[in-house]
């Protein structure tokens, strides 16, 4: 389930794509936002017009937006490779669309131009955290404290990519600084909670969670979080009234959707699951693990066809070495083992996995295990 992951990660990683939603004209010229040191050389006049052709892509939106803006920007940075303003937006594009590690080398190639940029270091700190390169991601939070000591931010998510990562007794001390140096605040509870729901420490993960709410009574996140405290406290229809809560207080954030589409798959219920994963993927097509969790509603109402055809389409356009790209490539080797049982194509599609997914993917090693089984 997503513990408001997504929604706290782009929220976090929004400041990356300040470019794409500011003026154009005030980034083309290096103007009040720029606070590097020293001076900044001036941009290349074409791509400047690259780069602002890519900003226009993408406050038009639209299906194709994404891709327009990408090449508008490689052909910006082709054109100045000092424009920094153009990789920090690049890089924004590129982990919207879940290339993690394109994005943290565009990233950084901004920061080398610009280091005093903390929006990029913070998208950096993202896309590291995102690929799984913990100790770079903790780097960078680290970095943006050692700037600004008060910001609860990122605090927040230095402590939540170390409750991600296990260590919950150092996510706990950070938070503990937090409260120390600032006192309460929404994302400092909301972590909280998030540390203590890890513990199984659910009475207190929902006293903090409810001074979360208190501070800011239209925080989707929030309740997401306490309707995952409801599950673990088996209240399931207080949490499917906090899930609906978060979604009614913000339509556009789709992970309690997608939470509540996860416990009817987990409960067999496919057809309700394919409804609500349905209304995630129409609202956010590029959630590729909504549309990996969509095939396997499919799958489990026994249209494999369609299933397959999702998780082929994520094969083609997810980046090269993803989780996700993984998790599609895994479910398509699941398809053929145990609902088609055809050895020789089971046998091919474990080995394309293992081959093609990263090696940190949650389900490698049960691949390796099913795959010596097959034998051949």
């Amino acid at each position: 389930m997503r513990a408001g992951s997504r929604g706290l990660l782009l929220a976090a990683c929004a400041a990356a794509m300040a470019g794409c939603g500011g003026g154009a004209a005030t980034h083309a010229r290096r103007g009040p936002v720029v606070v590097a040191k020293p001076a900044l050389p001036a941009a290349h006049p074409e791509a400047v017009r690259d780069f602002e052709s890519a900003v226009r892509a993408l406050r038009a939106g639209g299906p194709e937006a994404q891709k327009r803006a990408e090449a508008d920007l490689r052909r910006a940075v082709g054109r100045d490779p000092r424009l920094w303003e153009a990789w920090h937006d690049l890089g924004a594009v590129l982990f919207a669309r879940g290339d993690d590690e394109g994005a943290a080398a565009a990233f950084d190639r901004a920061l080398a131009i610009n280091p005093a940029h903390a929006p990029a270091l913070m998208a950096r700190a993202e896309a590291y955290r995102r690929a799984g390169d913990i100790a770079r991601a903790r780097a960078d939070y680290q970095e943006l404290l050692r700037r600004k000591p008060d910001s609860a931010d990122a605090r927040a998510r230095l402590a939540s990519l170390l409750r991600q990562a296990g260590d919950q007794d150092q996510a706990l001390d950070v938070l503990r600084e937090a409260l120390r140096r600032t006192g309460g605040s929404s994302p400092i509870y909301l972590e909280l909670g998030l540390v203590y729901l890890a513990q199984g420490r659910h009475e207190l993960a929902e006293l903090v969670l409810s001074k979360a709410a208190a501070l800011d009574p239209k925080g989707p996140a929030i309740y997401n979080a306490l309707a995952l405290v409801s599950m673990e406290r088996h209240r399931y229809q207080e949490a499917f009234e906090r899930f609906d809560r978060a979604t009614a207080l913000d339509p556009g954030f789709l992970d309690a959707r997608y939470n509540v589409a996860s416990v009817l798959i987990d409960a067999g219920d496919y057809a309700r699951a394919k409804s609500e994963l349905e209304a995630v993927v129409a609202r956010r097509p590029d959630d590729l693990g909504a549309v990996v969790a969509l095939g396997i509603a499919y799958r489990g109402l026994g249209d494999h066809k369609k299933a397959r055809a999702l998780w082929e389409g994520v094969v083609k356009d997810a980046p090269k070495r993803s989780t996700v790209r993984g998790d599609a490539l895994f479910n398509l080797a699941t398809l053929e083992m145990d609902f088609v049982m055809d050895e020789k194509s089971s046998a091919r599609a474990l080995d394309r996995f293992l081959q093609e997914s990263p090696e940190n993917h949650p389900r490698r090693k049960e691949a390796e295990e099913r795959r010596k089984e097959l034998g051949q």
